[in-house]
């Protein structure tokens, strides 16, 4: 079976089960992280591809997988990397099952069911999630373990790497090389070329060997810089997008507080008619007084990022975020003060970012009012 039919078979397979959960024994259902980037989306469809082909293998007639994209049917139109990923590689969008189309916790309450949770290119769950953590059973991220999440007794594949789809890939490489023709490698390259921004950043030897064993399986003729180029440029088409629908597009919450990514600079995004205004009413409407903007220009020659912070006047929790970015080693970012944009409820100070080396995590803020306790340990800041 050609393995453009073998995932539209899957994917057929994945979506019968949801008006009928009762006739299945175990759920199997692989979620990808809730910024549902291209990593995270690729991971999830050719994960539960293969958990899908282990049932099939060893006969588990009552099991069903479901690969979920994390986030609500409506918000798949602001992921426009990942729409452009899947339509150019023959996958039928209205096959994806989303985040609003099944119930976990009702699965899980459910006791003739048995939920199986694969969690990939994350291991930490959302405050409205922490009931499903008894029905994780494996966990696969390029992510460092964050040690304030403990997971015994279930299987951990976890290493730091440049993405997730490297470690993806490798199971496909360990159990069904057979099914990588050119659709299914080339799916799994994107978001290794994006995430390791071409192989020039946080690339390993294992990315290197995987993505060089997908090339080769899967008689891969299109340049690495042309396919990266033209996911960066769906990935930078904001067309049609309204200011908020650009922040929640590689939106990540930590602790609450809302880290907005960008694939252009903030600088730039502030230029935009009404962003400050924008960034007012995302943080009104989250109940949050500070808000992390993180920008990035990678569309030219060398890479670009820049930083800001948005606060209500007088807020010490900002001042003290912005004095442990400042003073951080590990790494230091090289902060340059750019400007402060002072208004009648709220200011933003913007920063240019002048180291771009060891940039690969997101900042953890672990109490109200406490210094940042590093970068390294925890979740990632500079993904795509």
């Amino acid at each position: 079976m050609e393995m453009q039919e073998a995932m539209e078979a899957f994917l057929n397979a994945s979506k019968i089960p949801l008006s009928q959960l009762p006739s299945y024994q175990t759920i199997r259902v692989v979620l990808g992280n809730p910024t549902c980037d291209l990593d995270s989306a690729v991971c999830a469809l050719v994960q539960g591809l293969v958990e899908y082909m282990d049932a099939k293998k060893n006969g588990f007639a009552n099991v069903t997988v479901i690969p979920v994209m994390n986030i609500p049917e409506k918000e798949l139109r602001i992921k426009t990397e990942v729409v452009y990923s899947l339509k150019s590689h023959g996958i039928p969008l209205n096959l994806l099952t989303f985040r609003d189309q099944i119930d976990l916790q009702n699965v899980q309450s459910d006791p003739n069911r048995r939920l199986e949770l694969i969690l990939v290119d994350h291991h930490t769950l959302e405050k409205e999630d922490l009931a499903l953590k008894s029905s994780v059973v494996t966990i696969i991220d390029h992510r460092p373990l964050n040690p304030a999440w403990e997971w015994p007794n279930i299987l951990l594949n976890v290493e730091i790497i440049g993405s997730c789809a490297t470690l993806v890939a490798r199971n496909v490489l360990q159990k069904y090389p057979d099914i990588l023709d050119e659709q299914i490698a080339s799916l799994l390259r994107g978001p290794i070329l994006i995430d390791t921004f071409n192989m020039l950043e946080r690339t390993t030897p294992t990315d290197v060997a995987v993505l060089n064993a997908l090339e080769q399986l899967g008689k891969l003729t299109f340049d690495r810089t042309e396919t990266f180029s033209k996911i960066m440029h769906a990935k930078t088409d904001f067309s049609g997008l309204t200011l908020e629908e650009i922040m929640i597009k590689d939106l990540k919450v930590t602790l609450g507080i809302p880290l907005v990514g960008f694939s252009i600079l903030v600088e730039n995004f502030l230029m935009r008619e009404n962003a400050e205004e924008a960034i007012e009413k995302f943080a009104n409407e989250r109940n949050c007084n500070v808000v992390v903007l993180i920008g990035q220009d990678m569309m030219k020659e060398h890479v670009s990022r820049d930083i800001a912070i948005f606060s209500t006047l007088c807020n010490q929790f900002a001042s003290d975020i912005i004095q442990a970015l400042a003073e951080s080693t590990r790494p230091s970012l090289d902060l340059e003060f750019i400007k402060e944009i002072r208004k009648e409820k709220y200011i933003i100070y913007l920063y240019r970012q002048g180291n771009l080396k060891d940039t690969s995590y997101y900042m953890m803020f672990p109490a109200p009012y406490s210094v940042i306790l590093g970068f390294i340990n925890f979740v990632e800041i500079y993904i795509p």
